[in-house]
């Protein structure tokens, strides 16, 4: 994304309100850096994403730990056991879910 040297205040102030409810801590500067940071949508240091729990994926998906479990034992959700009880699930994979991909399309 190009973003011109100066973009006028009035434009930052406006944008910098409007997201301000959602994000409070944000001001002029900081929404200048993190547009800077972006390169094509993208972040330009990609930040490893961690692993979820059963129980943070359950929340983020709305449905019980007994869905959860089934959709990795389906393989429509990927996840690497730690041990017989401790299980994580790939971020990406939860996405690829909410878009309709199932993980075993995308990645072996």
């Amino acid at each position: 994304m190009n973003i011109r040297s100066t973009i006028p205040q009035a434009i930052l102030t406006a944008a910098t309100t409007m997201l301000q409810p959602y994000t409070p801590e944000l001001s002029p500067q900081t929404l200048v850096a993190a547009l800077k940071s972006y390169d094509n949508g993208k972040p330009a240091a990609a930040v490893a994403e961690k692993p979820l729990t059963r129980q943070e994926t359950a929340a983020l998906l709305g449905v019980s730990l007994n869905s959860v479990n089934r959709y990795v034992n389906e393989g429509r959700l990927r996840a690497t056991k730690i041990s017989k009880r401790l299980v994580r699930i790939d971020p990406q994979s939860i996405r690829d879910m909410l878009n309709g991909v199932s993980a075993t399309e995308v990645r072996p």
